[in-house]
């Protein structure tokens, strides 16, 4: 069964007004057995007016609840610290006014931290976009080997960017690093670097894994935008003679420009409050030097100092920054939305306006571009097949090289590990690592906690995202746009951005090392994508299921339950399967407030973390541990992948 497209304004396939439930405020079908034998409805009293107009506040009351706790309140409670003075041990000493700013712009440390702030993103996100474009492009290609390569872009996307680091980190060694040991076989080097340890060279290293960790999203996301390209475009410039660039150029990228702000926007955000593979690679390390300003924050609140007043200061910069984005993001998407509104309609003026946009790119590329003729464009035609599949072996091993070494890794003893210069292959396959692994650090006690945590915040989120999401898809009330305005912005604000708000707010609720409050906020920071996802999916199924469920006296909750969900199944798993990996992979929010090994409440990616650098000839458990929880959240991104782009995509633009 197929949707029928509709109009936002009345439901209805031709846009003409009608009376469909997506019409009603509260709650009654505009069309019920009685009214069809002829008689009308007894009248409702007023408890059951007020009852069926309620619906939309009912329905969305736990998820703005929720998204008004642990975002809203953390931000603006952040706000307030800032002109707070607070001591030491966490207690208020009065108004400080505008103190915390005059001793944050005081720090001598805070022009190198912004320095390394603006240098970080505007070269990560720079050189992502730019490297993600030519990927995107190469795997819209069909050629031998394709579905390995995306796949492989799957490993760096799925992986917790705890193990990622942790990885990088041991790569990154000294004389006993693999990749000292790769560039002195090639002979680039004639000596080992200190990759991180140098503070000339440290930030450059972490660039080079940010752009590493960050290609494999950001190329998604134009793959994404490349799919949706009418092919009659580029056929039209192929026919008057256009080469690949020129084509690329003068079409394909003016069409791919609403993708490309898309994946611009959210990198900036993501790359701005990288915390993760900073702290993992740099964090206990001396000095200031390869600090972003997230990272600074989190030393001046929880190590050495302990101020969270200034904190919360450089807290609020950070929030007005991201704000900032969310702006021009909001700004550059309703120029979209309104170039569309004011398209064709659907039918044949659609594909004569298609047509039309086709035949003037068409006579654009023609005006100044040749056939591309000659030996290198045929010689290329000649290899192609096997140029195609070669360059794409390499890229997929260059993205799972790092978990290459992991297994590697994982492998090898003490002495192997620290071995100078290192060994490639173990010497002894040390298979009994990962029997060991479980026994050398409490392994299964950070299994169960992850396991519960990701388990009780994925059914959560479940039960009040579908309610919400349906009631979007299936009604139209006052305030509508105002939520949706809300999960757009929840969905822009990472748990980093408010994390003194956040670690303030469960000092005061008593929820530091409470499972509650580290399930609340996972909740919170993915309900915005689990709404987005499950409402595109309802919307898309034909109202005229929910009249004939009302006809047979279903009323909305049944319907929901009965209908809806089981043909939204394909939507429902990938909301299960993403929610689940993200709460698995969290970091920053369970090492500030669920980090308590005397009560064995310490996840899995803070626990790995907590033994890096503490003891190093224990990477080989590290790895085996690192590897068991990287394999099942693999296996099950690459199971949604195809599904995962456009959700992010669709939630981002709306």
């Amino acid at each position: 069964m197929t949707s029928t497209p509709r109009t936002e304004a009345t439901g209805h396939p031709t846009g003409r007004p009608t009376a469909h439930p997506v019409r009603n405020e509260g709650g009654a079908p505009p069309t019920s057995p009685a009214l069809r034998a002829g008689t009308a409805p007894p009248p409702a009293g007023p408890l059951r007016t007020l009852w069926r107009r309620t619906v939309p506040v009912r329905w969305l009351a736990p998820s703005t609840l929720l998204i008004a706790a642990v975002i809203v309140f953390p931000a603006v409670y952040m706000v307030g610290m800032s002109f707070v003075e607070i001591n030491r041990i966490g207690l208020t000493d009065g108004f400080a006014g505008l103190e915390n700013y005059r001793n944050l712009f005081a720090e001598d440390e805070l022009p190198g931290v912004v320095g390394n702030t603006l240098l970080w993103v505007v070269v990560v996100v720079g050189l992502t976009v730019l490297l993600s474009l030519a990927l995107a492009q190469f795997l819209a290609k069909d050629f031998f080997g394709r579905r390995l390569v995306r796949l492989a872009l799957i490993v760096p996307w799925a992986t917790s960017l705890v193990m990622t680091a942790t990885v990088w980190r041991f790569i990154y060694e000294g004389g006993n690093g693999l990749l000292n040991r790769l560039l002195m076989d090639l002979r680039i080097l004639d000596s080992p670097v200190d990759w991180y340890k140098d503070p000339d060279i440290a930030f450059y290293s972490l660039m080079a894994v940010g752009i590493v960790t960050s290609v494999p999203f950001t190329a998604y996301v134009l793959l994404s935008g490349l799919q949706t390209i009418p092919g009659e475009l580029t056929e039209a410039a192929k026919i008057d003679g256009a080469g690949p660039w020129t084509t690329w150029r003068r079409v394909t990228l003016p069409m791919l420009r609403p993708s490309l702000t898309v994946a611009l926007v959210l990198n900036m955000l993501h790359v701005f409050n990288a915390f993760a593979l900073i702290w993992v690679i740099m964090g206990k390390t001396a000095g200031n030097h390869a600090d972003t300003s997230v990272t600074f924050m989190y030393k001046i609140a929880f190590t050495g100092r302990l101020d969270t007043g200034e904190a919360a200061a450089l807290g609020v910069l950070n929030v007005i920054a991201i704000s900032i984005l969310i702006a021009v993001l909001i700004r550059l998407l309703k120029g979209r939305e309104s170039a569309a509104s004011a398209g064709p309609r659907p039918g044949g003026e659609a594909a004569e306006a298609l047509g039309r946009r086709a035949r003037l790119a068409s006579a654009a590329v023609a005006r100044g571009v040749r056939p591309v003729t000659g030996p290198l464009a045929a010689g290329w035609r000649r290899v192609r097949h096997v140029g195609l599949p070669l360059a794409g072996l390499c890229v997929a091993l260059f993205f799972l090289a790092p978990y290459v070494a992991m297994f590697l890794g994982s492998l090898k003893t003490d002495a192997e590990l620290f071995q100078v210069p290192a060994d490639y292959l173990p010497d002894e396959w040390a298979w009994s690592n990962y029997a060991d692994v479980w026994d050398k650090i409490p392994l299964a006690s950070y299994f169960r906690v992850s396991l519960i945590v990701a388990l009780v915040s994925t059914a959560v989120v479940l039960l009040i995202a579908a309610p919400a999401a349906f009631i979007l898809a299936r009604t139209h009330f006052r305030g509508r746009g105002a939520f949706l305005g809300l999960v757009l912005v929840s969905q822009m604000f990472p748990a980093v951005a408010l994390l003194i708000g956040l670690y303030r707010e469960a000092v005061f609720t008593g929820g530091i090392h409470s499972y509650w409050f580290i399930i609340a906020v996972n909740c919170a920071f993915n309900i915005a994508f689990a709404i987005w996802i499950l409402h595109t999916q309802f919307a898309s199924i034909p109202l005229e299921i929910d009249e004939a469920a009302m006809l047979d006296g279903l009323g909305r909750f049944r319907i929901m339950v009965r209908m809806a969900l089981p043909l939204a199944a394909p939507a429902l798993i990938t909301v299960t399967i993403f929610t689940f990996i993200q709460v698995w992979n969290e970091f920053v929010i369970s090492l500030t407030v669920f980090n308590e090994p005397t009560e064995n409440r310490v996840p899995l990616t803070v626990g790995v973390q907590q033994f890096v650098g503490l003891y190093e000839t224990n990477y080989q458990y590290l790895f085996a541990a690192s590897l068991m929880a990287i394999v099942p959240a693999v296996i099950l991104f690459a199971l949604i992948e195809r599904y995962l782009v456009s959700g992010l995509t669709k939630g981002s633009t709306k």
